[in-house]
């Protein structure tokens, strides 16, 4: 039997009998340390290499880890953009920081830390109480952010749209000068 709990923790993906859902990406090695990731149902492709971190890394190019990052992000932008939509709250932009920490842990290095800083923007000030709301059920239901094992703290923000704006004109003003 299926409590009323599991069905509300759930209701905001599509239902599928299972919910069980496969994606597929393919790397193939271009050349010395670089590749090229690609999958069957997108029509751009990602050039990808080692990190300049470590020896013969190469700089320029998508790394790994800054993919997994990438990753994390886009899911809580696409999670939080989700859940909004069905609450019908009006969200004029959204950006989210990710800052990954890789260490050695007993013999292999791995992400230790990931902080996400997501900023989500709206029109009014009455929108906030639901904006935050909506942020928090963003942080139970993005399933990257669930696959993580390293500690995973967020750090999230909703802001009016205006201050972006202040913000960015504050920015040009500095470059200006």
């Amino acid at each position: 039997m299926v409590s009323f709990k599991t069905l509300k923790s759930i209701d905001m993906i599509r239902k599928t009998e299972t919910h069980q859902y496969l994606f597929e990406t393919t790397i193939e090695r271009f050349e010395g340390r670089r590749g090229t990731i690609t999958a069957s149902n997108v029509i751009d492709h990602i050039n990808v290499a080692t990190p300049p971190e470590f020896a013969g890394g190469i700089a320029g190019l998508w790394s790994p880890e800054q993919l997994f990052l990438g990753s994390l992000g886009s899911c809580m932008m696409a999670t939080y953009l989700a859940i909004a939509e069905k609450k019908k709250l009006v969200v004029v932009d959204f950006k989210c920081n990710a800052i990954g920490l890789v260490q050695w842990v007993e013999g292999h290095l791995e992400f230790t830390k990931i902080d996400v800083y997501p900023k989500v923007f709206v029109k009014n000030e009455e929108d906030k109480e639901l904006a935050n709301e909506v942020l928090l059920k963003t942080y139970q239901h993005c399933i990257i952010a669930n696959s993580v094992v390293s500690v995973l703290v967020h750090h999230g923000e909703v802001l009016l749209a205006v201050d972006q704006f202040v913000q960015t004109q504050d920015l040009d003003r500095e470059l200006i000068t």
